[in-house]
Order: C-alpha cells, then structure tokens, then sequence
C-alpha cells in the first residue's frame, strides 16, 4: 500500500514544541479541550507541515521532501527492476481534505493529497502487460492528485505518545513514467513501450508502487519515531 502517509504523523503530532520546550515559529498548540480541534489540528498541518517536512536537525528528523531512499528492488515473477539512488520529492506540499481525532478512544484519520515525484537510475528487465521490457538509465515516475487516508491508533507510554497501528487507502488521478535508454537506445522501440506504459499507467503502477512506497513508509515512520520520542505527549497535545 502507498503507507507513505505514515511521514504525516509526525506532523500532526507536532502541534507544539518540538525544539526543546520551545514551540518554533510555523506550529501552533492545538488544545484538546478545543470544542474545534480537529479544525485547529487542520490548520496546524497546512500551516507548518511543509517546513516540518524539510527535517528538523536538531532532533535528528531527516528530510522527508526530498526523501532519499537508496536502493529499491521491484522483483516479481514477470519484472526485474532495480531503483538506485532514488529521491522522492512533493510530500511538503500536501494539501490536507480532513483530519478527526478521539483523544478518548487514541483514534484519528487522516486525509490528504499530494503530487509526487520519484526520480532514480534504473536497471529493468522483463515484462509490463505482457510486453517485453529492458533497460538502464534514469527513471522518472509522476504521480498527480495521489489521495490518501490513514486511520490510526495511538496511546501514551511513559508520557510519550506511540502508534499502535494504522491502516490506510490510496487513490490517485494519474502515474506517467519516464524511462531512458530503454531497449539500449532503440527509439522507435522505446517510443512504442513508452506510450503503451503510461496509456496504461494502472496496472503499472500496480506493479512497481508496493515495494517503493514501501520503503518511503520505513523512512517516515523511523522520523515521525525520532519526533514522538522527543516530545512529551502533553506537549503534542495540550490539555
């Protein structure tokens, strides 16, 4: 699944201070007395979640626009590819639908848009709608309007807040894919599988998305980790 969501925890959990006790200047607290809290937490995401996303150095938060994931295998039974020194950018400017938070029950849904970008070097052998498939080079893959939403749990250990699950769904408008030097340079061959890929982008995207996202979910849970083991669970969320 597109867990990529995971990452936009830690900002909605950042709506106090995380610099020590000192709140930084693009969050606001959020109260949970608030009659309109959700609507405060809203605000809170919109506001400061794309700074958020930048990284915050002094808590050892890595970047999370750009991500950079490395190495990123696709190995299934028809198609071998390998995503080396890939980035993914666009997850800072996010555009929130909705959010609803039981601070009683330790329940909340997220709901948000985003387009986003992968870029890598790329080694691909194989097959994508029963076509045959080769190459190396440079990747580009464009995702628009990719919805998400998230429900999660949470409760407080040690007055710290933790996530103890989540599911989430994703939808998106449209993929397009970008391959070079496909087929060692073959243009009219390249041309053909090009058109084909991205007049069918669904399936391909089936195809390719598990195991990438996959592996954005892993960053973004390991900083939105960093963020909750640093900040007091009464300071995410004021009394």
């Amino acid at each position: 699944m597109f867990r990529v969501s995971v990452c936009l925890l830690a900002v909605v959990s950042c709506g106090a201070s995380v610099f020590a006790g000192v709140l930084p200047p693009f969050l606001k607290a959020c109260s949970a007395s608030d009659p309109n809290l959700n609507q405060c937490v809203e605000k809170v995401i919109s506001a400061g979640g794309g700074k958020f996303a930048k990284g915050i150095p002094e808590l050892g938060i890595a970047s999370l626009d750009p991500v950079h994931l490395g190495k990123v295998v696709v190995d299934n039974p028809a198609l071998k590819l390998t995503f080396d020194d890939t980035v993914v950018t666009g997850l800072g400017d996010f555009r929130v639908n909705s959010y609803k938070i039981d601070t009683e029950k330790g329940k909340a849904i997220l709901d948000f848009t985003a387009n986003v970008t992968l870029k890598a070097n790329y080694d691909m052998d194989g097959q994508v709608l029963i076509l045959p498939i080769r190459g190396n080079g440079q990747a580009k893959i464009k995702i628009t309007n990719l919805n998400i939403v998230i429900k999660y749990d949470y409760k407080t250990i040690d007055g710290y807040w933790t996530v103890t699950g989540y599911k989430d769904s994703y939808k998106m408008e449209r993929a397009q894919f970008k391959f070079t030097n496909l087929f060692g340079g073959n243009k009219e061959l390249a041309s053909t599988i090009q058109r084909v890929i991205n007049e069918n982008w669904e399936p391909v995207i089936r195809d390719i998305a598990p195991v990438a996202f996959e592996t954005i979910i892993a960053a973004c849970v390991n900083e939105a980790k960093k963020l909750f083991a640093a900040v007091p669970a009464n300071e995410l969320l004021l009394p």
